[in-house]
């Protein structure tokens, strides 16, 4: 669906002429619009893209913002060549399983949060890295611009879309509900597992894969 007709189907499920509307300014809705994709985005990671980073030798860490200016957060990074796609693991695990971490350089294993815009690779090491990354939406410019992502989205658009229209009108229990069927369309965690599970990773730094620990100390 285009820009306008999202904003048609929320002007008209809030019995709305979409043409002509009384309550609402486009502007309004188009606002409304771009906060359900960025609310899409951050919980059901909606929005997937990938960069490319060159590896520094002697470079431990890596700012998020110079990948990419769109990086929500980072859930799955390769060794470009060879192929190898580098674990997650925490600061505390490389301490106590691998204590010259500091200064170990070859090739890079593993990669570790460190805060919220920045992370490391472990060994230091020179390379090509390929990061996939969950990405904020880009903005829909005009009337004719379609949102990234599949049609359910759309779908989820529009309910939060209504959800926002029915908050300004002060109707909570219609809010409420719809609100409750724009999270059904994105609450399926097992259908988003694969995703979802990367900015927990980052946040918490889970060491994953088996063995890794002994690889580390290695």
């Amino acid at each position: 669906m285009t820009r306008e007709e999202l904003r048609a189907r929320i002007l008209d499920g809030l019995d709305e002429d979409p043409d002509d509307p009384v309550f609402w300014s486009a502007a309004q809705v188009n606002a409304s619009l771009e906060e359900a994709r960025e609310v899409l985005a951050e919980e059901a990671g909606s929005t997937v893209r990938t960069a490319f980073v060159v590896l520094e030798p002697g470079q431990h860490t890596y700012r998020l913002s110079a990948i990419a200016p769109d990086v929500m957060a980072p859930f799955r990074l390769w060794l470009v060549a060879p192929e190898r796609r580098l674990h997650v693991v925490s600061m505390a695990d490389l301490d106590r399983h691998a204590l010259q971490w500091r200064d170990t350089e070859r090739e890079p294993m593993a990669w570790f949060p460190i805060a919220w815009d920045t992370f490391g690779v472990y060994p230091r090491g020179s390379g090509l890295l390929r990061v996939d990354y969950l990405a904020w939406p880009r903005e829909l410019l005009d009337d004719g611009d379609r949102p990234e992502g599949p049609a359910s989205d759309a779908e989820a658009i529009v309910l939060y879309g209504r959800y926002d229209g029915e908050l300004k009108r002060w109707h909570a229990q219609a809010a409420a509900d719809t609100f409750a069927q724009f999270r059904a369309l994105w609450g399926d965690q097992t259908a988003r597992a694969g995703v979802q599970r990367g900015p927990a990773e980052y946040q918490r730094g889970e060491a994953t894969g088996a063995g890794l620990t002994r690889g580390l100390a290695r």
